[in-house]
């Protein structure tokens, strides 16, 4: 008989440990229901973050390079961050540039002097397999999923844009993109700093 009431226990003490951890796993699934909706709303915030350093980031670049092309008449003060390529450059091709810009006569001059360096720094990239930074801008969203000719090609033409709404609409085009091929690939973007 009390072989009967151990195993009646033991059987009992199974069947309540069984159905406890099948309601803590149920109880587990909706926890990670909400972690999931956590995990998004991050992923939101991350975004519009993001989407905000690029708006500046673009913004400040809009503004270099205007200043750039429209006070050129200094460009001895041009620092090395302010031409476009300088990491693509020699000091000694940097000074070059200064000068060959300062003794531009005209506006115009000066403006063909910079499109002919811009187009030689882009084939020096190209050549060389190096990304080209232009003055003002900073990582960009997912550039590790890209090659550096997209990165490139990313940067010159968002350069280009003159329009806020331009820049946010290709940016949100941009960050598509990248998000699916991080998704057909199972990783995660870095978010840019």
């Amino acid at each position: 008989m009390r072989l009967r009431v151990a195993i009646s226990i033991i059987v009992a003490t199974i069947l309540a440990l069984t159905s406890m951890s099948s309601f803590a796993g149920q109880g587990h699934g909706q926890g990670s229901h909400a972690g999931d909706r956590a995990q998004q709303a991050d992923r939101d915030r991350s975004y519009d973050r993001d989407r905000m350093q690029d708006r500046d980031r673009i913004h400040d670049a809009a503004q270099d390079r205007d200043r750039d092309r429209i006070h050129m008449q200094d460009a001895s003060k041009m620092r090395d961050q302010d031409i476009y390529g300088n990491q693509l450059m020699t000091a000694a091709e940097r000074k070059q540039y200064r000068k060959k810009i300062s003794s531009a006569n005209t506006q115009q001059e000066r403006e063909r002097i910079q499109a002919q360096h811009e187009q030689k720094m882009q084939q020096r990239a190209l050549s060389q397999g190096k990304d080209l930074v232009p003055p003002g801008q900073g990582p960009i969203y997912g550039g590790e999923f890209m090659t550096v000719q997209e990165r490139n090609q990313y940067r010159e033409q968002l350069r280009q844009m003159d329009s806020d709404p331009e820049r946010e609409k290709f940016q949100a085009q941009h960050r598509d993109r990248i998000n699916q091929r991080a998704n057909a690939l199972g990783l995660e973007v870095e978010e840019a700093e």
